[in-house]
C-alpha cells in the first residue's frame, strides 16, 4: 500500500472512529421527552426509597428528621429515571411560597431530583454555605443550588428553572403519598 492510501485509509478510520464516540454524548445532551416516560407519576403512588439498605420500603413521616432528605420513587416505577423526587423534611415555619403549599405535609416537600441544568441527580445538604446558609438542594456537576423552603428557587449555577415540585400528602398512616403530577417538566426543558 502507498503513502498516499495509506494517508487517505487512515483519515476515513478517524473520522469514522470520531462520530462513533460523539454518538453516545449526543443521544444523552438532547433530552427525554415526556410522552417517552413509560410510567409516570400518578396521585395515589406511595413513595418508597429509592437507595439503601431500606430501598423499596415505604417512606413515613417519620422515616426521616427535620432537614433531612432522601431519594425516592413512586412505588413500582423505578424504572422510569423521570420519576425520581428528592423528599425533603424541613422546618414547616419556614416553608414559604412560591412553594405550592397546598403540596406539603408537615414541612415534607417534594421536588424532581433531575436537575433542569443537565439532567443530574441533586444531593441535599444541610451545610451552610456563602449562597445557602440554610439547608439546599445542589446538583454536584456544575454546581446549582437550589432553596426548598421556597419553592427550589434557584440560588445560583446554571440551572435555568427551579426544581418541579411534586405534590404530596400524607395518608393515614403517616405514608407519604403522591397528590399530583409534577408542577413542570422534569429536566432538561425540551
Amino acid at each position: 500500500m502507498d503513502r498516499r492510501r495509506f494517508a487517505n485509509w487512515s483519515l476515513k478510520a478517524g473520522i469514522v472512529a470520531a462520530i462513533a464516540a460523539l454518538l453516545p454524548g449526543v443521544v444523552t445532551l438532547r433530552g427525554r421527552s415526556r410522552t417517552s416516560a413509560t410510567r409516570g407519576v400518578e396521585p395515589g403512588d406511595r413513595l418508597v426509597f429509592a437507595l439503601g439498605g431500606n430501598a423499596g420500603e415505604v417512606i413515613t413521616e417519620g422515616s426521616f428528621t427535620q432537614n433531612e432528605a432522601v431519594l425516592a420513587y413512586p412505588e413500582g416505577k423505578s424504572d422510569n429515571h423521570e420519576n425520581l423526587a428528592m423528599v425533603c423534611k424541613l422546618d414547616p415555619a419556614r416553608v414559604q411560597p412560591p412553594t405550592d403549599m397546598a403540596g406539603t405535609a408537615h414541612g415534607i416537600v417534594a421536588y424532581s431530583a433531575i436537575c433542569t441544568h443537565l439532567g443530574c441527580t441533586v444531593r441535599f445538604s444541610e451545610e451552610p454555605m456563602e449562597q445557602a446558609p440554610f439547608p439546599h438542594i445542589h446538583c454536584p456537576c456544575h454546581g446549582a443550588m437550589f432553596d426548598p423552603q421556597h419553592g427550589s428557587t434557584v440560588l445560583g449555577g446554571p440551572a435555568p428553572r427551579p426544581l418541579p415540585q411534586l405534590p404530596i400528602k400524607l395518608n393515614a398512616k403517616g405514608e407519604v403519598i403522591v397528590a399530583g403530577p409534577f408542577s413542570a417538566p422534569i429536566g432538561v426543558k425540551a
